[in-house]
């Protein structure tokens, strides 16, 4: 167990249409963190500091969340010397004493994905517990001790007011409001010794909301919850297993891993988009891979990308925090071993927004989607004749199941990395195994012909290569190639 909590919060740019400021731009504008004794959870040490934005404006739905104006932070240092404050911060009085400890924050994601992205987007080298952290999400956490309350199930995790009230939380908000904003452009904030009168918990979550006084509330949400978690033997899954990015990027360099995980993925996301999305960063999976849901319009908005080597999945770590359409994604290592344990849940994602409807038909030679009442493909003219006999030559006699096809991709390209330990992807919320589907729609075959089985005695060779437009296969035996 760590000797220390920081409790952090981090408040950004914002813009409600994503004109001004769009998902992979946001600027942190204040940090606050609050230091408490793990064991007793009384308050050690606190700070804050201002950050000037340099890229996007304080919009107005800005002032309104965190009530930062430009005259707040016009004389404010920079990202970087608010990174060198808290590191600066950090040494004195944790790490250089031989201490041990863990962040608090309500969501990971402003350490996990927001603050490595700032720092890549300009330049600036975090320290290796911040580009790797260690850290509790108070959402999850409360998650799993609802999971022991079943009382508390109408209180959801979604909702901040929610938490509290399941968790009766006591807090009397420290609000900096009444400082000018001359008083706080500098640097760092300090607190006030002024005891503000005593308000209801519900009022004090009326925005806008100083980083400090979210800081104060994290904390007091922390205290309940540790106080509801009694006794321990009845909640070993509260507060005890922190998303570990450290350990997640030990295992993936071990194991030469070349799987990632994504995660936040829109609701809709296909193939040919997460395709696309690589390519422009330049990165080249060559498979992708989601999980299944009883209700298939529900997408579970989180998949893995499989690559051809281990240096190609290292280098697209660097996406992590890129926009696809509306969101920004989260990109962490993971592992083939994740794969393998995921395999009756694995499934290919839908290769377009168009969903095929029984009896449709996916022409070989362009792989344009035809309606089953065309008789030659819309697009290229292939007649659909031929495009049948072709999959059943493809597919006949072919004993295998699908499952098969990951094993023979993910399974033998990581056969070292199977027999190794400690999983990488321990800290995922999927448990999740390995299902290399190479089609998803049994007539509807968009993706499927990347499994080449040449009839040219027992020899089967499996693709993963995805058909895309104008690609071709030759029809001789002896090469069946992809083109």
């Amino acid at each position: 167990m760590s000797d220390l909590f920081v409790v952090v919060h981090l408040a950004t740019t914002c813009d409600e249409q994503g004109v001004y400021v769009t998902r992979d731009s946001a600027e942190v504008i204040e940090i606050a963190w609050r230091m408490l004794d793990a064991s007793t959870l009384e308050e050690v040490a606190r700070d804050s500091v201002l950050i000037r934005p340099v890229n996007t404006p304080i919009t107005t739905a800005c002032t309104a969340i965190t009530s930062l104006t430009w005259e707040h932070v016009r004389n404010a240092g920079t990202f970087k010397d608010a990174v060198s404050q808290l590191d600066t911060f950090i040494h004195d009085r944790i790490t250089s004493k031989g201490l041990d400890f863990t962040f608090i924050t309500l969501n990971a994601w402003d350490l996990r994905v927001q603050l490595p992205r700032e720092a890549r987007d300009k330049s600036v080298v975090l320290p290796p517990y911040l580009q790797h952290a260690r850290v509790f999400d108070l959402k999850q956490e409360y998650s799993r001790w609802q999971s022991h309350h079943p009382e508390a199930l109408s209180y959801s995790a979604s909702n901040l007011q929610s938490i509290i009230t399941a968790l009766e939380v006591e807090f009397v908000p420290e609000s900096s409001e009444s400082q000018s904003p001359a008083e706080t452009s500098g640097s760092s904030t300090s607190t006030s010794n002024v005891t503000p009168p005593p308000q209801a918990v519900t009022n004090s979550l009326q925005h806008p909301r100083r980083a400090t006084d979210e800081v104060g509330l994290l904390s007091a949400i922390l205290k309940a919850l540790v106080k509801k978690s009694t006794p321990v033997e009845d909640h070993p899954d509260v507060l005890t297993r922190p998303f570990d990015a450290r350990a997640d990027v030990r295992a993936f360099l071990a194991e030469r891993s070349k799987v990632l995980h994504l995660s936040n993925l829109p609701s809709d996301t296909t193939q040919s988009e997460l395709e696309s999305w690589f390519t422009q960063y330049g990165g080249r999976p060559i498979a992708f891979w989601t999980l299944k849901t009883p209700d298939q319009h529900k997408p579970t908005g989180s998949g893995f990308a499989v690559f051809a080597s281990h240096e190609e999945a290292s280098e697209s770590l660097a996406m992590n925090g890129r926009a696809l359409n509306d969101k920004s994604i989260e990109v962490e290592p993971s592992s083939a071993r994740v794969l393998d344990r995921a395999q009756e849940i694995l499934t290919p994602f839908l290769p377009s927004k168009n969903r095929p409807r029984p009896g449709d038909w996916t022409c070989p030679s362009c792989g344009f989607s035809n309606f089953q009442r065309r008789t030659a493909c819309f697009r290229c003219s292939f007649p659909a004749a031929s495009a049948a006999a072709i999959q059943e030559s493809m597919y006949s006699g072919n004993g295998q199941s699908q499952t098969n096809s990951l094993n023979n991709h993910v399974g033998n390209n990581n056969a070292g990395m199977n027999n190794r330990g400690n999983n990488g992807g321990n800290n995922h919320h999927h448990h999740n195994n390995n299902h290399h589907h190479h089609h998803h729609h049994g007539n509807n075959n968009q993706n499927n012909n990347g499994n080449n089985h040449g009839g040219h005695g027992n020899n089967q060779r499996v693709s993963s290569v995805p058909f895309r437009a104008g690609d071709w296969k030759t029809l001789m035996e002896i090469e069946n190639e992809h083109n």
